[in-house]
Protein backbone atom coordinates (compact mmCIF):
# COMPACT_ATOMS: atom_id res chain seq x y z
CA UNK A 1 0.00 0.00 0.00
CA UNK A 2 1.27 3.16 -1.15
CA UNK A 3 -0.21 6.30 0.87
CA UNK A 4 -0.73 9.97 0.05
CA UNK A 5 2.89 11.58 -0.53
CA UNK A 6 1.76 14.83 0.85
CA UNK A 7 0.15 13.68 4.19
CA UNK A 8 3.08 11.58 4.80
CA UNK A 9 5.01 14.39 4.28
CA UNK A 10 3.33 16.78 6.65
CA UNK A 11 2.77 14.66 9.21
CA UNK A 12 7.08 13.15 9.39
CA UNK A 13 8.06 17.06 8.30
CA UNK A 14 10.05 15.81 5.70
CA UNK A 15 9.78 16.86 1.81
CA UNK A 16 7.88 15.35 -0.64
CA UNK A 17 11.44 15.45 -3.22
CA UNK A 18 13.29 13.65 -0.50
CA UNK A 19 11.73 10.96 -0.83
CA UNK A 20 12.75 7.72 -2.92
CA UNK A 21 10.53 5.17 -1.40
CA UNK A 22 7.85 5.12 0.19
CA UNK A 23 5.32 2.40 1.44
CA UNK A 24 2.91 1.66 4.90
CA UNK A 25 1.94 -1.80 6.08
CA UNK A 26 -0.65 -2.09 8.58
CA UNK A 27 -2.03 -4.79 11.13
CA UNK A 28 -4.60 -5.53 14.05
CA UNK A 29 -2.24 -3.11 16.31
CA UNK A 30 0.85 -1.74 14.64
CA UNK A 31 1.26 0.78 11.68
CA UNK A 32 4.54 0.13 9.81
CA UNK A 33 6.09 2.69 7.44
CA UNK A 34 9.16 1.56 5.43
CA UNK A 35 11.09 4.48 3.85
CA UNK A 36 14.08 5.58 2.12
CA UNK A 37 15.17 8.90 0.83
CA UNK A 38 17.01 10.53 -2.05
CA UNK A 39 20.80 9.84 -2.03
CA UNK A 40 22.44 13.43 -1.64
CA UNK A 41 25.91 14.84 -2.95
CA UNK A 42 27.89 14.65 0.03
CA UNK A 43 31.45 15.70 1.01
CA UNK A 44 33.67 13.68 3.38
CA UNK A 45 33.32 15.45 6.79
CA UNK A 46 37.06 13.96 7.47
CA UNK A 47 38.92 15.07 4.43
CA UNK A 48 36.30 16.80 2.67
CA UNK A 49 36.74 14.11 -0.32
CA UNK A 50 34.03 13.00 -2.68
CA UNK A 51 31.48 10.44 -1.02
CA UNK A 52 29.63 7.87 -3.49
CA UNK A 53 26.63 5.60 -2.29
CA UNK A 54 27.42 2.24 0.30
CA UNK A 55 24.82 0.24 0.53
CA UNK A 56 21.54 0.93 3.58
CA UNK A 57 21.35 0.55 7.68
CA UNK A 58 17.78 -0.44 8.76
CA UNK A 59 16.91 1.39 11.66
CA UNK A 60 13.54 0.92 13.98
CA UNK A 61 11.89 4.22 14.96
CA UNK A 62 9.07 4.43 17.41
CA UNK A 63 6.57 6.87 15.83
CA UNK A 64 3.09 6.43 16.99
CA UNK A 65 1.10 8.99 15.46
CA UNK A 66 -2.24 7.44 15.39
CA UNK A 67 -4.49 6.60 18.50
CA UNK A 68 -4.86 3.11 19.29
CA UNK A 69 -1.85 2.43 16.59
CA UNK A 70 1.61 1.50 17.57
CA UNK A 71 3.13 3.38 14.86
CA UNK A 72 7.07 2.45 13.77
CA UNK A 73 9.53 3.76 10.74
CA UNK A 74 11.72 1.07 9.30
CA UNK A 75 14.06 3.69 8.04
CA UNK A 76 17.04 2.40 4.94
CA UNK A 77 18.90 5.07 5.87
CA UNK A 78 21.20 6.29 3.29
CA UNK A 79 25.48 4.82 4.03
CA UNK A 80 27.96 6.58 2.04
CA UNK A 81 32.02 5.75 1.31
CA UNK A 82 34.71 8.39 0.88
CA UNK A 83 36.85 7.35 -2.52
CA UNK A 84 39.91 9.01 -0.57
CA UNK A 85 39.91 8.07 2.65
CA UNK A 86 37.32 5.15 2.46
CA UNK A 87 35.61 6.14 5.72
CA UNK A 88 31.89 5.26 5.44
CA UNK A 89 29.13 7.83 7.15
CA UNK A 90 25.09 7.64 7.36
CA UNK A 91 23.07 9.75 6.11
CA UNK A 92 21.50 13.10 8.74
CA UNK A 93 18.34 11.24 10.78
CA UNK A 94 15.28 13.70 10.22
CA UNK A 95 13.07 11.59 12.22
CA UNK A 96 15.15 10.95 15.30
CA UNK A 97 18.19 12.01 17.44
CA UNK A 98 21.02 10.28 17.61
CA UNK A 99 21.31 7.32 20.02
CA UNK A 100 16.92 6.96 20.33
CA UNK A 101 14.54 4.38 19.03
CA UNK A 102 12.18 6.90 19.64
CA UNK A 103 11.23 9.66 17.06
CA UNK A 104 11.49 13.44 17.84
CA UNK A 105 7.75 13.78 17.73
CA UNK A 106 7.18 10.89 20.07
CA UNK A 107 9.30 12.54 22.41
CA UNK A 108 7.58 15.87 22.12
CA UNK A 109 4.01 14.16 22.43
CA UNK A 110 5.66 12.79 26.11
CA UNK A 111 6.64 15.75 27.54
CA UNK A 112 2.92 17.39 25.77
CA UNK A 113 1.48 14.80 28.19
CA UNK A 114 3.68 14.93 30.91
CA UNK A 115 2.90 18.51 31.21
CA UNK A 116 -0.99 17.38 32.26
CA UNK A 117 -1.67 15.60 35.64
CA UNK A 118 -4.29 13.93 34.51
CA UNK A 119 -2.18 11.57 33.26
CA UNK A 120 -0.22 9.45 35.23
CA UNK A 121 3.21 7.57 33.90
CA UNK A 122 1.50 4.29 33.38
CA UNK A 123 -1.06 5.75 31.21
CA UNK A 124 1.24 7.49 29.57
CA UNK A 125 3.31 4.51 28.74
CA UNK A 126 0.07 2.20 28.13
CA UNK A 127 -0.88 4.86 25.60
CA UNK A 128 2.58 5.89 23.72
CA UNK A 129 3.92 2.18 24.64
CA UNK A 130 7.33 3.64 26.18
CA UNK A 131 8.25 1.96 29.72
CA UNK A 132 7.66 3.76 32.92
CA UNK A 133 11.36 3.90 33.65
CA UNK A 134 12.26 5.43 30.12
CA UNK A 135 9.36 8.16 30.95
CA UNK A 136 11.28 8.53 34.42
CA UNK A 137 14.39 9.00 32.56
CA UNK A 138 13.25 11.70 30.14
CA UNK A 139 11.85 13.60 33.10
CA UNK A 140 15.18 13.58 34.60
CA UNK A 141 16.65 14.72 31.23
CA UNK A 142 14.70 17.14 29.32
CA UNK A 143 12.88 19.07 32.25
CA UNK A 144 15.27 21.55 34.49
CA UNK A 145 13.88 23.59 36.55
CA UNK A 146 16.01 26.77 36.80
CA UNK A 147 16.37 29.32 39.45
CA UNK A 148 13.85 31.68 39.29
CA UNK A 149 13.03 35.01 41.09
CA UNK A 150 10.69 35.17 44.21
CA UNK A 151 7.10 36.29 42.98
CA UNK A 152 6.02 39.54 44.38
CA UNK A 153 2.69 37.48 46.05
CA UNK A 154 3.66 34.70 47.32
CA UNK A 155 1.34 31.92 49.38
CA UNK A 156 2.64 29.23 51.43
CA UNK A 157 1.12 26.01 52.26
CA UNK A 158 1.01 22.28 52.77
CA UNK A 159 0.29 18.74 51.56
CA UNK A 160 0.75 15.57 53.63
CA UNK A 161 2.68 12.92 52.00
CA UNK A 162 4.47 10.66 54.72
CA UNK A 163 6.49 8.76 51.25
CA UNK A 164 8.06 11.89 49.68
CA UNK A 165 8.82 14.29 52.49
CA UNK A 166 11.38 14.15 54.93
CA UNK A 167 11.94 10.76 57.19
CA UNK A 168 10.99 13.58 60.06
CA UNK A 169 8.57 15.34 58.22
CA UNK A 170 5.12 14.34 57.12
CA UNK A 171 4.19 17.40 55.23
CA UNK A 172 5.71 18.71 51.76
CA UNK A 173 5.62 23.02 51.41
CA UNK A 174 3.90 24.55 48.64
CA UNK A 175 5.18 27.78 47.37
CA UNK A 176 2.64 29.63 45.01
CA UNK A 177 3.01 32.88 42.79
CA UNK A 178 -0.38 34.74 43.76
CA UNK A 179 -0.06 36.86 41.40
CA UNK A 180 0.67 35.10 37.66
CA UNK A 181 -1.61 31.95 39.79
CA UNK A 182 1.13 29.27 38.85
CA UNK A 183 3.41 26.95 41.47
CA UNK A 184 6.14 28.61 42.34
CA UNK A 185 8.37 25.23 44.10
CA UNK A 186 7.96 22.37 46.75
CA UNK A 187 9.98 21.88 49.52
CA UNK A 188 10.49 18.49 51.10
CA UNK A 189 9.41 19.99 54.42
CA UNK A 190 7.29 22.44 55.73
CA UNK A 191 9.55 22.38 59.57
CA UNK A 192 10.62 26.26 60.32
CA UNK A 193 14.09 24.52 59.79
CA UNK A 194 13.64 23.75 56.52
CA UNK A 195 11.75 26.90 55.57
CA UNK A 196 14.45 29.24 56.99
CA UNK A 197 17.54 26.89 55.75
CA UNK A 198 15.57 27.95 51.89
CA UNK A 199 15.07 31.34 52.75
CA UNK A 200 18.03 32.19 53.74
CA UNK A 201 19.68 30.87 50.54
CA UNK A 202 18.36 33.73 48.42
CA UNK A 203 19.45 36.90 48.50
CA UNK A 204 17.91 39.78 50.92
CA UNK A 205 17.42 42.20 48.12
CA UNK A 206 15.58 39.53 46.03
CA UNK A 207 13.63 38.76 49.44
CA UNK A 208 13.01 42.64 49.94
CA UNK A 209 10.91 42.26 46.53
CA UNK A 210 8.11 40.15 47.99
CA UNK A 211 5.12 42.46 48.67
CA UNK A 212 2.60 40.03 50.40
CA UNK A 213 2.57 36.91 51.95
CA UNK A 214 -0.11 34.28 52.35
CA UNK A 215 -0.45 31.97 54.64
CA UNK A 216 -2.43 29.28 56.76
CA UNK A 217 -2.93 30.02 60.70
CA UNK A 218 0.83 28.05 61.68
CA UNK A 219 2.54 30.28 63.86
CA UNK A 220 5.91 28.84 61.92
CA UNK A 221 4.92 30.45 58.71
CA UNK A 222 3.79 33.68 60.38
CA UNK A 223 7.44 33.94 61.99
CA UNK A 224 9.38 32.75 58.64
CA UNK A 225 7.48 35.48 56.82
CA UNK A 226 7.89 38.38 59.54
CA UNK A 227 11.66 36.88 59.34
CA UNK A 228 12.51 36.15 55.62
CA UNK A 229 9.90 39.12 54.49
CA UNK A 230 10.46 42.10 56.59
CA UNK A 231 8.64 43.89 54.07
CA UNK A 232 5.98 42.29 53.01
CA UNK A 233 2.14 42.34 54.65
CA UNK A 234 1.44 39.41 55.79
CA UNK A 235 -2.55 38.01 55.28
CA UNK A 236 -3.84 34.59 56.82
CA UNK A 237 -6.41 32.81 54.54
CA UNK A 238 -9.83 34.35 55.25
CA UNK A 239 -11.43 30.55 54.31
CA UNK A 240 -9.29 28.75 57.17
CA UNK A 241 -10.62 31.57 59.85
CA UNK A 242 -14.60 30.68 58.44
CA UNK A 243 -13.55 27.51 58.66
CA UNK A 244 -12.57 27.49 62.26
CA UNK A 245 -15.93 29.16 63.13
CA UNK A 246 -17.91 26.91 61.61
CA UNK A 247 -16.21 23.89 63.46
CA UNK A 248 -17.00 25.59 66.79
CA UNK A 249 -20.55 26.48 65.83
CA UNK A 250 -20.50 22.60 65.18
CA UNK A 251 -19.28 21.85 68.33
CA UNK A 252 -22.10 24.12 69.92
CA UNK A 253 -24.94 22.19 68.02
CA UNK A 254 -23.66 18.36 68.24
CA UNK A 255 -22.99 18.99 72.22
CA UNK A 256 -26.56 20.23 72.55
CA UNK A 257 -27.96 17.61 70.40
CA UNK A 258 -26.02 15.23 72.71
CA UNK A 259 -27.89 16.98 76.08
CA UNK A 260 -30.94 15.77 74.85
CA UNK A 261 -32.98 12.70 74.56
CA UNK A 262 -33.01 10.28 71.71
CA UNK A 263 -35.96 10.42 70.79
CA UNK A 264 -36.98 13.81 71.90
CA UNK A 265 -37.89 16.66 69.60
CA UNK A 266 -34.67 18.73 70.16
CA UNK A 267 -32.71 15.78 69.10
CA UNK A 268 -35.04 15.38 65.98
CA UNK A 269 -34.28 18.87 64.71
CA UNK A 270 -30.65 19.44 65.44
CA UNK A 271 -30.07 15.51 63.63
CA UNK A 272 -32.48 15.68 60.70
CA UNK A 273 -32.37 19.68 60.21
CA UNK A 274 -28.97 20.92 61.02
CA UNK A 275 -28.73 21.85 57.05
CA UNK A 276 -30.64 24.78 58.03
CA UNK A 277 -27.97 25.69 60.38
CA UNK A 278 -25.16 25.16 58.20
CA UNK A 279 -25.22 25.06 54.34
CA UNK A 280 -25.82 28.08 51.63
CA UNK A 281 -28.32 29.13 49.70
CA UNK A 282 -31.06 27.09 50.97
CA UNK A 283 -35.09 28.41 50.33
CA UNK A 284 -36.19 28.99 54.23
CA UNK A 285 -39.57 30.23 52.54
CA UNK A 286 -40.65 27.13 50.71
CA UNK A 287 -44.18 25.30 50.27
CA UNK A 288 -45.90 24.50 53.34
CA UNK A 289 -46.01 20.62 53.74
CA UNK A 290 -47.19 18.29 56.20
CA UNK A 291 -44.77 17.24 59.21
CA UNK A 292 -46.12 14.12 60.63
CA UNK A 293 -43.57 14.47 64.18
CA UNK A 294 -45.80 17.92 64.71
CA UNK A 295 -48.50 16.87 62.64
CA UNK A 296 -48.57 19.99 60.98
CA UNK A 297 -47.98 22.46 58.01
CA UNK A 298 -44.31 23.59 58.10
CA UNK A 299 -41.51 25.19 55.89
CA UNK A 300 -37.74 25.33 56.92
CA UNK A 301 -38.22 29.17 58.42
CA UNK A 302 -40.77 27.55 60.77
CA UNK A 303 -38.62 24.60 61.26
CA UNK A 304 -35.55 26.77 61.66
CA UNK A 305 -37.40 29.43 63.96
CA UNK A 306 -38.53 26.00 66.32
CA UNK A 307 -34.67 25.16 66.36
CA UNK A 308 -33.99 28.85 67.98
CA UNK A 309 -36.86 28.62 70.84
CA UNK A 310 -35.81 25.66 71.76
CA UNK A 311 -32.03 26.42 71.81
CA UNK A 312 -32.01 29.83 72.68
CA UNK A 313 -28.02 30.09 72.75
CA UNK A 314 -27.74 28.16 68.82
CA UNK A 315 -29.87 31.06 68.07
CA UNK A 316 -27.14 33.79 69.14
CA UNK A 317 -24.12 31.41 67.79
CA UNK A 318 -25.53 31.32 64.46
CA UNK A 319 -26.55 35.14 64.09
CA UNK A 320 -22.86 35.52 65.22
CA UNK A 321 -21.61 33.11 62.83
CA UNK A 322 -23.57 34.89 59.98
CA UNK A 323 -22.50 38.19 61.16
CA UNK A 324 -19.21 37.18 60.80
CA UNK A 325 -19.53 35.75 57.19
CA UNK A 326 -20.89 38.75 55.93
CA UNK A 327 -18.07 40.77 57.65
CA UNK A 328 -15.81 38.79 56.03
CA UNK A 329 -17.25 38.45 52.25
CA UNK A 330 -18.56 42.39 51.89
CA UNK A 331 -16.51 44.78 53.30
CA UNK A 332 -13.39 46.19 52.12
CA UNK A 333 -9.87 47.04 54.16
CA UNK A 334 -11.07 50.42 55.77
CA UNK A 335 -14.38 49.15 56.98
CA UNK A 336 -13.40 45.49 58.22
CA UNK A 337 -10.50 47.87 59.98
CA UNK A 338 -12.87 49.83 61.95
CA UNK A 339 -15.71 47.05 62.24
CA UNK A 340 -13.15 44.14 63.55
CA UNK A 341 -13.28 45.17 67.54
CA UNK A 342 -16.90 45.64 67.37
CA UNK A 343 -17.30 41.98 66.22
CA UNK A 344 -14.60 41.17 68.10
CA UNK A 345 -16.80 42.12 71.44
CA UNK A 346 -20.06 40.34 70.05
CA UNK A 347 -18.08 37.00 70.77
CA UNK A 348 -16.57 37.79 74.07
CA UNK A 349 -19.47 38.96 75.62
CA UNK A 350 -21.48 36.41 74.24
CA UNK A 351 -19.71 33.69 76.72
CA UNK A 352 -20.43 30.49 74.36
CA UNK A 353 -17.26 28.37 75.41
CA UNK A 354 -17.43 26.54 72.01
CA UNK A 355 -16.61 30.58 70.64
CA UNK A 356 -13.61 30.59 72.77
CA UNK A 357 -11.03 29.17 70.49
CA UNK A 358 -12.64 31.38 67.72
CA UNK A 359 -12.29 34.80 69.64
CA UNK A 360 -8.52 33.56 70.32
CA UNK A 361 -7.78 33.47 66.88
CA UNK A 362 -9.15 37.03 66.72
CA UNK A 363 -6.93 38.03 69.27
CA UNK A 364 -4.03 36.54 68.06
CA UNK A 365 -4.53 36.74 64.15
CA UNK A 366 -5.76 40.59 63.83
CA UNK A 367 -3.64 41.63 61.85
CA UNK A 368 -2.88 38.87 59.32
CA UNK A 369 -6.74 38.87 59.01
CA UNK A 370 -7.38 42.46 58.66
CA UNK A 371 -4.44 42.03 55.98
CA UNK A 372 -6.61 39.76 54.21
CA UNK A 373 -9.63 42.16 52.83
CA UNK A 374 -6.69 43.78 50.59
CA UNK A 375 -7.13 43.63 47.16
CA UNK A 376 -4.51 44.22 45.65
CA UNK A 377 -4.75 42.08 42.22
CA UNK A 378 -7.99 41.99 40.66
CA UNK A 379 -9.79 42.93 43.14
CA UNK A 380 -9.29 39.57 44.62
CA UNK A 381 -8.81 39.55 48.65
CA UNK A 382 -5.49 38.22 49.76
CA UNK A 383 -6.21 34.42 50.31
CA UNK A 384 -4.48 31.09 49.68
CA UNK A 385 -7.24 30.78 46.98
CA UNK A 386 -4.79 29.42 44.37
CA UNK A 387 -2.67 27.95 46.36
CA UNK A 388 -5.43 25.14 47.60
CA UNK A 389 -6.06 24.97 44.04
CA UNK A 390 -3.00 23.77 43.33
CA UNK A 391 -3.22 21.65 46.27
CA UNK A 392 -5.84 19.81 45.30
CA UNK A 393 -4.46 19.03 41.69
CA UNK A 394 -1.39 17.78 43.90
CA UNK A 395 -3.19 15.35 46.49
CA UNK A 396 -5.28 13.87 43.07
CA UNK A 397 -2.08 13.35 41.32
CA UNK A 398 -0.74 11.65 44.10
CA UNK A 399 -3.93 9.53 45.04
CA UNK A 400 -4.19 8.55 41.24
CA UNK A 401 -0.12 7.82 41.11
CA UNK A 402 0.20 5.36 43.47
CA UNK A 403 4.09 4.58 44.46
CA UNK A 404 5.67 8.11 43.98
CA UNK A 405 8.79 8.17 46.29
CA UNK A 406 11.14 10.00 44.36
CA UNK A 407 10.58 13.75 45.73
CA UNK A 408 13.13 14.95 43.06
CA UNK A 409 11.28 13.62 40.36
CA UNK A 410 8.17 14.60 41.52
CA UNK A 411 8.74 18.86 42.03
CA UNK A 412 10.29 18.74 38.13
CA UNK A 413 7.03 16.98 36.38
CA UNK A 414 4.44 19.15 39.05
CA UNK A 415 6.63 21.99 38.68
CA UNK A 416 6.78 21.61 34.91
CA UNK A 417 3.05 21.32 34.71
CA UNK A 418 1.61 23.70 36.74
CA UNK A 419 3.82 26.52 36.11
CA UNK A 420 3.27 27.36 32.23
CA UNK A 421 6.87 29.56 32.19
CA UNK A 422 8.89 26.02 32.41
CA UNK A 423 9.71 24.48 29.19
CA UNK A 424 11.65 21.38 28.16
CA UNK A 425 14.85 20.44 25.93
CA UNK A 426 15.63 17.47 24.09
CA UNK A 427 19.01 16.58 25.05
CA UNK A 428 20.91 13.50 23.41
CA UNK A 429 22.13 12.16 26.58
CA UNK A 430 19.84 10.54 29.01
CA UNK A 431 20.49 10.73 33.10
CA UNK A 432 18.48 9.30 35.73
CA UNK A 433 17.96 10.43 39.07
CA UNK A 434 16.92 7.21 41.04
CA UNK A 435 17.53 7.21 44.12
CA UNK A 436 20.58 5.37 46.02
CA UNK A 437 19.05 2.73 48.32
CA UNK A 438 20.77 0.62 51.29
CA UNK A 439 22.69 -1.82 50.03
CA UNK A 440 21.53 -5.36 50.13
CA UNK A 441 22.60 -7.44 53.58
CA UNK A 442 23.90 -10.73 53.52
CA UNK A 443 21.84 -13.61 52.98
CA UNK A 444 22.14 -17.33 53.19
CA UNK A 445 19.94 -19.25 50.63
CA UNK A 446 17.62 -21.63 51.94
CA UNK A 447 18.64 -25.51 51.16
CA UNK A 448 15.64 -27.54 50.34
Amino acid sequence: MIPDTNFFTALFNIDQSDIDSLATRTDEETVTYELTLKRKVLSCPYCGGHMIGHGHKLKKIDHPVLRNRKGVILYNANRYICKQCSRTVLEDNPFSMPGFNSSTFLLQNVMQKLRNLNYTLNMISEDLNISPTQLNNYIDSFITIPPRRLPESLGIDELHSKVLSKRSAAYLCILVDNQNRCLYDILDSRSKYALANHFSNIPRNERLGVKYVTIDMWEPYRDIARTYFPSAIVAVDPFHVIEHLVNDFEKLRISLMKQCDYHSNGYYLLKKWNRLLTKDNVDLDNEKVFNHRFGIALNRRDIQNMIFDSFPILKTAYELKELYRRFNKLLSFDDACENFDRIKSLFVNSQIPEYDEFVGILTNWKDEILNSFRRPYEDRKLSNAYTENINGKLRTYLDVSRGITNFARFRKRVIFALDPRISYALTLKLSSEKRTGRPRGKYNKSKD
